[in-house]
């Protein structure tokens, strides 16, 4: 019998109980062990620009694939009408090189936006600020643009009702809008892999494959994750290198027993982007950054679920053991460029 293979969630709200009920496992362990805290009130800023601002970019996170698919377009928007809403403790100034000029305004909520605005930027409306901007924006038909930062999977964040997606390929595109008949899409390509084909073919210095973690990941469980990291590193033939995020209690118990069972691991002193070995993970966007930047990359995973596999077949991922993955087409205009000439003309 064929299992059926899940799309995204049908709608942000289904995607956010789901959400939820996560996050009310997580905070039981953390009471248990004493460690939960009340969670301070968020606080951000709007920075207007001197003329009234007709666009909105709101940057709720600052993480490396965040930034750079939605504080690059600043480069290439007008930014003597461009607003940007980002929280106070970001960890990066979203205004940093840019040649704009800004009043920063204390943000209170979507009463503060100026009526002037024709179009909203976000990374989705599941984020704490975009969520209020998103419906200020829905409650007025102001055209709301959702950027894609990562690769899709189906617990990844819907769209919000009425979105027009900025999408990284023709697959992602139909992947968002599938069932989604509120929702649009067109296709501006991948920053982050865009800028991967620019940074020069590496000198590959050892074949020894270097294994990509996700035990952090929420898609996967971690009795299938570790039994794929177990078959492919302890007899030797890879190294585990450690997602920064595994951190937790149960990613460090997990480590200890593949170190038990013959594990080596893989220094994580070196950046993701400036590795020149070979390149394995079960379904991390590292390994398409890898075979865009030269270096031989695959997927692998023992008894993968069918989404895995529509996972590899969507995005032209190569299984180990076989040819490697084969490089992204090379895009001739930046996307971060084809993204605000997609917002200019809204």
């Amino acid at each position: 019998m064929t299992k059926t293979v899940p799309g995204l969630m049908p709608d942000l709200a289904a995607w956010q109980q789901w959400a939820d009920r996560r996050r009310r496992g997580v905070e039981a362990v953390r009471r248990a062990k004493g460690r939960f805290r009340p969670v301070a009130e968020p606080r951000a800023w709007l920075w207007l620009p001197r003329n009234a601002a007709t666009t909105l970019v709101v940057i709720d996170k600052g993480t490396p694939s965040c930034r750079v698919a939605i504080v690059e377009p600043l480069r290439h928007l007008d930014l003597a009408r461009t607003a940007v809403l980002a929280p106070r403790d970001l960890d990066i100034d979203p205004l940093e090189g840019l040649g704009g000029a800004w009043e920063a305004r204390p943000y209170d909520g979507p009463a503060d936006l100026p009526a002037t605005i024709g179009s909203v930027l976000t990374l989705g409306a599941y984020l704490h600020w975009s969520e209020g901007a998103v419906r200020w924006a829905q409650a007025r038909d102001v055209t709301v643009h959702l950027v894609q930062h990562g690769l899709l999977t189906p617990w990844s964040p819907p769209a919000p009702a009425g979105a027009h997606v900025l999408a990284w390929c023709d697959s992602d595109a139909e992947y968002w809008t599938r069932g989604r008949p509120d929702v649009t899409a067109q296709v501006v390509g991948s920053q982050m892999l865009w800028a991967a084909s620019h940074e020069g073919r590496p000198r590959i210095t050892t074949d020894r494959p270097v294994m990509l973690g996700q035990l952090h990941g929420t898609e996967l469980t971690r009795r299938e994750t570790l039994t794929t990291y177990l078959h492919a590193c302890a007899q030797g033939e890879m190294l585990y290198r450690p997602h920064p995020n595994e951190k937790d209690a149960v990613s460090r118990t997990l480590h200890a027993v593949m170190r038990r069972r013959g594990v080596e691991f893989a220094s994580t002193s070196t950046a993701l982007t400036e590795l020149t070995q070979p390149v394995v993970s079960i379904f991390s966007t590292g390994t398409l950054e890898a075979a865009i930047r030269g270096l031989p990359a695959w997927v692998t995973a023992t008894d993968p679920p069918p989404w895995v596999r529509d996972f590899w077949r969507r995005y032209g991922l190569a299984e180990w053991g076989g040819e490697p993955t084969p490089p992204w087409p090379t895009l001739d205009e930046e996307p971060a460029a084809t993204l605000a000439r997609v917002i200019r003309g809204a």
